[in-house]
């Protein structure tokens, strides 16, 4: 798995949202969740970084912990989404969307893209949750399988993107668009269809009136003669 860069197919939604993806590595035979350090600042945080076009969030997560922790496993879940606190004054919607992912960790590589810009650790729960310095993070830490059920924030039991693996097929924000528009053409068609067959069984009706007149016409005058 190769480290990316620049932000080409970054992922951004309503034209402005920045999508990001990571996860809470987790060991659940120690009760562990790694943890690594910010590039500028210190203070330790969860691994996260873009998602990009040709990848799914899953996918984008996975890249992400591995290149900035250099940890290897499997996406066990989607833990939920965070909105950035930072709003774009011209837009009123946030700076980016969070979307972070619970990972069993199989595999500390010894060397991975920014071991020479962070440093990794593991932590308990605990520990965990009073290390990180960003507070949407605890929540998220709070809401993966090490936390107390008293802790947890969101239930991700309720995500439709919870997974075995990593090595789903990608799905991009192309297809998701396609899938949104063909969605909607199909509702515009079907509201067509519906307006077409009522214009005509309006008109059915409006045809038959004269006749229907006619019959009932006769009917009254042979009435009146008796």
């Amino acid at each position: 798995m190769e480290a990316r860069t620049g932000r080409d197919k970054q992922v951004y939604k309503k034209g402005s949202i920045r999508q990001v993806a990571g996860c809470v590595p987790v060991n659940k035979k120690t009760g562990e969740i790694l943890l690594i350090t910010r590039r500028k600042g210190g203070g330790w945080i969860l691994p996260k970084g873009g998602w990009e076009s040709d990848e799914s969030r899953q996918e984008a997560a996975a890249r992400e912990t591995y290149e900035e922790a250099g940890a290897k496993g499997r996406i066990t879940g989607l833990l939920g989404e965070w909105d950035h606190h930072v709003v774009n004054k011209s837009t009123g919607l946030p700076k980016a969307m969070f979307s972070f992912f619970e990972m069993e960790v199989d595999k500390l590589e010894e060397k991975w893209p920014e071991m020479g810009e962070r440093d990794r650790q593991w932590f308990h729960y605990d520990e965990a949750v009073n290390m990180v310095i960003k507070p949407f993070m605890r929540e998220v830490i709070q809401n993966c399988s090490l936390a107390p059920h008293t802790d947890r924030i969101q239930d991700s039991t309720n995500s439709s993107e919870i997974t075995t693996n990593t090595s789903l097929p990608a799905t991009s924000s192309s297809e998701e668009d396609f899938k949104d528009t063909w969605i909607w053409q199909f509702s515009v068609v079907i509201v067509l269809f519906a307006f077409f067959v009522w214009l005509v069984l309006t008109r059915y009706d409006q045809d038959l009136i004269p006749e229907r007149v006619g019959k009932i016409v006769p009917f009254f005058s042979f009435a009146d003669e008796q």
